[in-house]
């Protein structure tokens, strides 16, 4: 699929401020998070994808149908999210949307998220070690996920928000075949 960030963000933005504006930031927060995670989901959905996909189908219609298939999930305020985002045939962006509305509530809570890739399992030593590590680094509070990926051969690749770190052997072998075929 396409990378949508750029158009997504306006959107991400914008319900961030609103949201974080409210009275219970908290609650309006984790409410917009909800709703916005279910849309994503509906909007992921292979049936409802085709109909978005579907010039037949108007504009106003498929805000409706969204709007039905969450029934009373949403509020007025993210109905009317969905409604502005059909008009202006941006729902298939959903999912974007969500993804940088967590990424601006993380930046403003001072937590990222942080994706660890690495040759082998890690114990939970060397997991703890590299959280405390990244919240020196990153200067704010760190969630560690970790997968295994045996092509990195040794090492690991760290993703923190923007910042990549690439400390894998393969990494380091791929740039020393491509100066030696230089």
């Amino acid at each position: 699929m396409a990378d949508f960030t750029t158009a997504a963000r306006p959107y991400a933005n914008a319900v961030y401020d609103l949201a974080s504006g409210a009275s219970d930031k908290a609650g309006t927060l984790a409410s917009w998070s909800d709703a916005l995670a279910n849309l994503a989901a509906v909007v992921a959905d292979e049936q409802i994808s085709q109909m978005l996909s579907d010039p037949e189908t108007g504009k106003q219609q498929k805000g409706k149908l969204i709007i039905q298939v969450l029934g009373d999930k949403l509020n007025e305020q993210q109905q009317n999210l969905v409604k502005l985002m059909a008009e202006n045939g941006r729902l298939i962006i959903m999912q974007d949307v969500q993804e940088q509305f967590e990424v601006a509530r993380a930046k403003a809570e001072n937590k990222v998220e942080a994706e660890v890739v690495s040759a082998f399992e890690l114990t939970a030593e060397q997991t703890d070690e590299l959280i405390n590590t990244l919240k020196k680094k990153l200067g704010c509070d760190v969630t560690l996920t970790t997968t295994v990926d045996e092509s990195l051969i040794g090492g690991v690749v760290i993703k923190a928000g923007d910042t990549i770190i690439d400390a894998s052997m393969k990494s380091q072998l791929d740039s020393l075949a491509l100066s030696l075929a230089r």
